[in-house]
């Protein structure tokens, strides 16, 4: 099929609705009547609705929770799931987050990559091929979620609540090119130990992040020490350290490197960067307790050997331990953490472990969510289909991969994470000035264009 002209005549007001859409803040937030993610969420979802109505397409607003845009008609559905929530931006961005600035041929902003301009893409993918009166056999229905990036209530909702069928065949513009046919387990979890002492410590904003910042409250008569302490992790540490003195309290500040908890090695923590400064002092009570069982079970440490959880296997790689956040409340010391576990590695064996590697301290582990190893043939109608798309549209032969990821590919039963990062961009998902280069706009929407029509005719 010839799309080129169409890519061209779509490329203005593509662009525009990329950035109308990143400049409506959608990190979770407390909810409201009819909200359940918050007001900023819910105007995100209903202002992709809007969008998908205004070019002729049949849309439905579940509760706030989730979305669908429905194209053409078919016994069997292709399904195309992205999601309108985004992780919070954190500090240091070169631009403000919510603007959409295009500076140098960038659209700047948080959602530019992750999701809702790979989201936008494809919806203009769909009224590309609506413009053009395309003969498909098969339904399109874009599934548009609310939740995505913390527990995944929305796809609960809309697949398991309203038992919504799924469609036959799907992807999700939510990762990189050429495709990710498997996906590593995923287990959330808190260690916490109960504290009377008062305690001023926190850093991170999202357990599926690496930390970008972090600080903690000490005693005055710290100052000194501290000077020493931080010379003597000096580049070790891959952050900076500082710190400012009251009557009250030495206050230090540690400024690491954000990165995708499924891509650790491209982060520096912030948290264990400060945990070990404050190791080198000569502390006392509940901290010490704390910092000697941070240093001893966690350290610098990104793969749990610390813990015992060194685990591997030759198709995904290895096992991934990163603390997200550290805070105090309700009289405890709480570290988040995200783990990636190889696709060979079942959940409850993990759990086993970690319940082992803590017993005998005073830290004791709740689970708060999971996810199991996802891997879809490589020899599938779906993957074969996209990988031809993409070899035909790049002439890259790089093949397949594994991911650490967690993505909307295992919320179907026959689902692959296809896109929308080509081999050539950076990486800026969860990291301060994420962008999308609209040069690269007609290549990935090109390649949308013949995904849909190549899965659907």
């Amino acid at each position: 099929m010839d799309f080129d002209k169409y890519i061209q005549e779509n490329m203005d007001s593509m662009i525009l609705s990329i950035q109308q859409a990143v400049r409506i803040n959608s990190v979770l937030s407390e909810p409201k009547d009819n909200m359940p993610f918050g007001e900023g969420v819910a105007k995100s979802l209903q202002h992709i609705l809007n969008l998908a109505s205004g070019m002729g397409f049949k849309v439905e607003n579940f509760d706030n929770y989730a979305g669908h845009i429905d194209f053409g008609d078919g016994e069997e559905t292709l399904g195309i799931l992205g999601h309108v929530d985004v992780v919070p931006p954190g500090n240091g961005w070169s631009y403000d987050p919510f603007s959409a600035e295009i500076i140098n041929g960038k659209i700047y902003g948080r959602g530019t990559l992750d999701d809702k301009g790979p989201l936008i893409t494809c919806l203009y993918a769909m009224k590309i091929l609506k413009d053009m009166q395309v003969k498909l056999n098969k339904k399109i229905r874009m599934i548009v979620g609310c939740n995505e990036e913390s527990d995944w209530k929305c796809v609960d909702y809309y697949f398991n609540k309203l038992n919504m069928p799924e469609p036959n065949i799907s992807f999700t513009p939510d990762g990189e090119f050429p495709l990710i046919f498997a996906e590593k387990g995923i287990l959330r979890y808190e260690i916490s130990m109960p504290i009377s002492e008062n305690l001023k410590i926190s850093g991170g904003n999202a357990i599926n992040s690496v930390p970008e910042h972090a600080e903690i409250y000490l005693n005055p008569r710290y100052s000194f020490s501290l000077i020493k302490a931080i010379n003597d992790c000096g580049d070790n540490l891959g952050c900076s350290a500082s710190f400012e003195t009251s009557s009250k309290y030495v206050i230090l500040t540690v400024k690491g490197k954000s990165a995708h908890a499924a891509h650790l090695n491209m982060g520096n923590n912030a948290i264990s960067a400060m945990m070990n400064i404050i190791s080198k002092l000569e502390l006392e009570g509940e901290l010490k307790y704390i910092s000697d069982f941070y240093q001893s079970n966690i350290g610098n440490c990104i793969y749990g050997e610390k813990m015992n959880l060194s685990f591997s296997d030759d198709i995904s790689g290895k096992f991934t331990f990163n603390v997200g956040k550290i805070y105090v409340q309700d009289n405890k010391l709480i570290l988040s953490i995200d783990s990636r576990l190889p696709i060979s590695l079942s959940l409850q064996e993990c759990k086993e472990k970690i319940i082992d590697s803590l017993s005998g301290t005073k830290f004791s582990v709740k689970f708060i969510s999971e996810n199991e190893p996802l891997n879809i043939s490589q020899d599938s109608f779906l993957v074969k289909t996209l990988m031809n798309v993409y070899q035909k549209q790049t002439g890259d032969n790089t093949p397949p991969m594994v991911d650490g990821c967690i993505s909307y590919a295992r919320a179907c039963k026959n689902c692959v994470a296809f896109g929308s990062l080509l081999k050539e961009q950076i990486n800026l998902m969860h990291e301060k000035d994420e962008y999308i280069e609209i040069n690269k706009l007609p290549k990935i929407l090109k390649i949308y264009l013949e995904a849909i029509y190549e899965l659907a005719k």
